[in-house]
């Protein structure tokens, strides 16, 4: 099989080149709602809305691991390329190492630059570095796989097939999916992303925007939409993602709540097809 490594779209992905980073710290666990991009923590699950009196909104989290944003911390690398790690917090300073995604980092220090913010961390040999923190997580994450595709995941969640070419990203068979995904051949591509179990009736989408990305090199359109969950009235998001390579598509549902979340292209940004 032909693998593509779709690396990141949108200016997070075209502004620097992969910089990420090392790690140690064992994080305290938390649940939190669907979007990770930031750093919001609470004992429990975090429902999306405040419900109207009588109704409880389903839990839509993703349950992952937080560490509280004190220093030291614990952060993991997520880019499919790795990153580099800098003996200064510059990207033209001198390249110490390059680590993989998934590697565990202490972040020592921040510094905010005009390329975003720099973190200081301390290499198995004794030296410091400096790393893009855009390029880390918060929560650790695992590989997830399917016939077609690999992608990093919060560790907890894996694929389970639903269907020849598809499949749902679930958290150790939890109701809610993160994503649903379904590959084929382009020229069987449907005109819309079949409505995975967990969401209400594409009837009932209302549609927010609409953005021609690129992933990689390859085209793909990201659409949003507002979703009520569980018929309950209980508001969400829907970013529909359509990946095409020269042969197959691939269609993503990601379940989230926020519009403009990372985590749609920070988890695309480590998937590869196979």
């Amino acid at each position: 099989m032909k693998k593509l490594e779709l690396a990141a779209w949108g200016l997070v992905f075209v502004l620097l080149g992969a910089e990420i980073g090392l790690a140690v710290l064992r994080p305290w666990d938390h649940h939190v709602a669907l979007s990770l991009s930031g750093s919001h923590t609470s004992a429990g699950p975090t429902e999306l809305v405040t419900p109207s009196s009588g109704v409880k909104c389903p839990d839509v989290v993703v349950h992952r691991s937080e560490q509280v944003q004190t220093l030291p911390r614990s952060a993991w690398i997520h880019a499919s390329d790795g990153v580099n790690v800098r003996a200064a917090p510059s990207s033209s300073a001198t390249r110490l190492t390059t680590l993989a995604t998934g590697t565990q980092l202490t972040v020592q220090e921040e510094q905010s630059k005009p390329d975003g913010i720099w973190y200081r961390i301390r290499l198995g040999d004794g030296r410091d570095g400096w790393l893009v923190g855009r390029y880390t997580t918060n929560y650790p994450i695992g590989l997830a796989s399917t016939d077609s595709l690999k992608i990093w995941l919060p560790v907890g969640y894996q694929f389970q097939s639903v269907g020849q070419g598809t499949a749902e990203a679930r958290y150790r068979g939890g109701a809610q999916a993160l994503l649903y995904l379904e590959s084929g051949a382009k020229d069987q591509a449907p005109a819309e992303t079949k409505v995975s179990a967990p969401l209400p009736g594409r009837s009932t989408w209302t549609a927010r925007s609409t953005e021609q990305v690129l992933v990689g090199d390859l085209p793909a359109t990201d659409r949003v939409f507002d979703v009520k969950l569980a018929g309950s009235g209980c508001p969400a998001l829907v970013h529909e993602v359509r990946i095409t390579t020269t042969s197959h598509y691939y269609d993503l549902l990601f379940l989230l709540d926020d519009p403009s979340s990372s985590v749609v292209a920070q988890l695309l940004d480590s998937a590869t097809v196979q």
